[in-house]
């Protein structure tokens, strides 16, 4: 392709991460945009994604959860009622003519990188702002769980490259990942700070596994930063607060009478809870194709009178990705989403152990397994912003990663 094309979509690849959790919209428009460019490129090329080797897996991946989807939706027997649901995942539809361009173009990820480390930097600052103006939670245009959910997979595309900058890009990193911590730590969603305690650990077995003798004291220092931005937030009060309130609820419902999970507070932790064991109750119910899109709660709690029951009929999932895809769409839809999850994951762990020291390989797989962490307490690809930040993130770290193992 032209160094215009190129160029023009290098700026679109740094200006994604930034607009994606600061301007509603405007990250679909960037990935709008990018599609366009792509059905360009098939159109005057005659090329398709799914006959290039590098994007094939991607591009099979994508399609098969986005047709999961529609299956789920046609075997529902409400099929007018329910597809109404299903452009809030034609990222995946999109997805392979989006790695399409990403292929074709002489693609910069230092754009992408620099632009992730400029969108922490961004949100820390209004998380500053938000703090000054006496409220508790940042959470920016999406749900604060959201926000927490991508700056901590921006968090960890990050950090896997801190080891390997000079000094000034170092610091520029190092303030950038101070700056995502702490909008993690005030958007308050606990579940996105078990994710970071999860990811740090599997960050720090990553680091451990290189074997470069050299950079042993460079290790010893990320550690230390690590576990001291790791204190930062376990000593923050929010933080304290949410997770000691968790524990209360959930001793209360682990040990608890009947009555007393039914009626000492109504919150989060408790209906939770609810919706797992209801779900799991009635998990030999489901049919092959499932219950239907967006279905779960309703199917579940619909004659479930109980202040519990009349509460979780209100959401559109269960806080759980899995229970939640098996419930919407059976065997298929659960199928399709581990496949989404967990077959790139093995990718980067088999191309991570033949080459330590390229850091690609690892923020690929802390993506994935962040992902896969975030869907155990919360909605996963039910969400526009959760849906094109991985679409977009995937497909190029897994192109990078495709295109490396040629030389390995």
């Amino acid at each position: 392709m032209s160094k215009s094309f190129s160029q023009f979509l290098n700026i679109l690849i740094f200006i994604f991460p930034i607009v994606i959790c600061l301007v509603q919209v405007a990250g679909d428009i960037v990935l709008f945009v990018i599609a366009m460019m792509g059905m360009f490129i098939i159109i005057t090329k005659r090329i398709s994604p799914f006959n290039i080797k590098e994007i094939k897996v991607f591009s099979y991946l994508s399609i098969g959860y986005f047709t999961a989807v529609c299956l789920s939706v046609l075997f529902s027997n409400q099929a007018q009622e329910l597809a109404h649901y299903i452009p809030r995942d034609f990222y995946f539809l999109f997805a392979p003519i989006i790695a399409l361009v990403f292929y074709k173009a002489e693609m910069n990820f230092n754009y992408l990188l620099t632009g992730t480390k400029v969108a922490l930097l961004i949100l820390g600052m209004m998380t500053l702002y938000q703090l000054m103006l006496g409220e508790d939670r940042h959470y920016g245009v999406m749900n604060p769980n959201v926000l927490g959910n991508l700056t901590v997979s921006m968090f960890f595309i990050v950090l896997p490259f801190f080891q390997h900058e000079s000094l000034k890009y170092k610091l520029f990193t190092l303030v950038s990942l101070i700056s995502g911590l702490l909008t993690i730590i005030v958007s308050g969603s606990r579940g996105a700070w078990l994710s970071f305690i999860m990811l740090i650990g599997i960050y720090l077995y990553f680091l451990y596994k290189q074997k470069n003798k050299l950079n042993k004291k460079l290790k010893i220092i990320l550690v230390v930063i690590t576990i001291s931005l790791l204190s930062i937030g376990s000593f923050n009060q929010t933080i304290k607060d949410r997770v000691n309130e968790s524990i209360h609820y959930a001793s209360v419902w682990l040990s608890g009478t009947e009555e007393e999970r039914l009626y000492e507070d109504l919150n989060s932790v408790s209906l939770r809870f609810h919706m797992y064991q209801k779900a799991l109750d009635n998990i030999n119910d489901v049919p092959f194709f499932g219950h239907g899109y967006r279905t779960s709660n309703i199917t579940l709690f619909k004659n479930d009178l109980d202040i519990m029951g009349l509460k979780s009929v209100q959401f559109n999932h269960l806080h759980n990705a899995y229970l939640t895809n098996y419930f919407n769409g059976g065997v298929v839809l659960l199928g399709a989403l581990l496949l989404l999850l967990f077959l790139p994951l093995r990718i980067f762990i088999k191309t991570n152990i033949q080459n330590r020291e390229n850091p690609v390989f690892i923020s690929g797989a802390i993506l994935t397994l962040g992902y896969a962490s975030f869907g155990m307490v919360n909605i996963l690809f039910g969400d526009t912003y959760m849906n094109g930040f991985y679409v977009f993130f995937l497909a190029i770290i897994l192109l990078i990663t495709n295109k490396s193992i040629k030389g390995l």
